[in-house]
């Protein structure tokens, strides 16, 4: 069971990780571009992290859920920890499929000779979704090592 804690761990980590410099370096890094770049890098931006997040946060909630399944039995703070970082990562699923993900896929679409007159305003309501995500995010990352070393260690 250490193999899956950790492997759990790493990909979860590193998914946080990746929102995180996403919120804080590289959308922020892109409004200090012209308006011809910023679009065109947004626009590639969404294309790929359209194309690898899906499947990344869907191996971060099933690892998860093995985990909670795995320990169900064992110490009882464990299995809430895991049971709460398991809702929380589904609830970042969900609120990314009703907001953010919508505006991802307009974006991927821009036709760069004819951007939607809006669209920088799309970017910032973008943003401002991911940036609540990142906190959810950054929950369920602690409540996750927080249960599966409550685990390791017995407590």
């Amino acid at each position: 069971m250490v193999w899956l804690s950790v492997i759990t761990i790493a990909v979860a980590a590193l998914m946080v990780g990746n929102e995180l410099t996403v919120a804080a370096f590289l959308h922020s890094t892109l409004y200090r571009l012209d308006d011809d770049s910023h679009a065109s890098a947004a626009r590639a931006f969404a294309r790929l992290f359209g194309r690898v997040m899906p499947p990344w946060y869907t191996a971060t909630l099933l690892l998860t859920l093995a985990n909670l399944w795995l320990q169900w039995n064992r110490v009882p703070a464990t299995r809430w920890l895991l049971a709460a970082s398991g809702a929380l990562w589904l609830i970042s699923i969900i609120y990314t499929i009703v907001l953010p993900l919508p505006i991802n896929n307009r974006i991927a679409r821009w036709d760069l000779t004819t951007l939607p007159a809006n669209w920088l305003e799309e970017r910032r309501r973008w943003d401002r979704y991911h940036q609540l995500r990142v906190g959810l995010l950054a929950v369920a990352l602690f409540c996750l090592i927080l249960g599966l070393l409550k685990s390791a260690t017995g407590c």
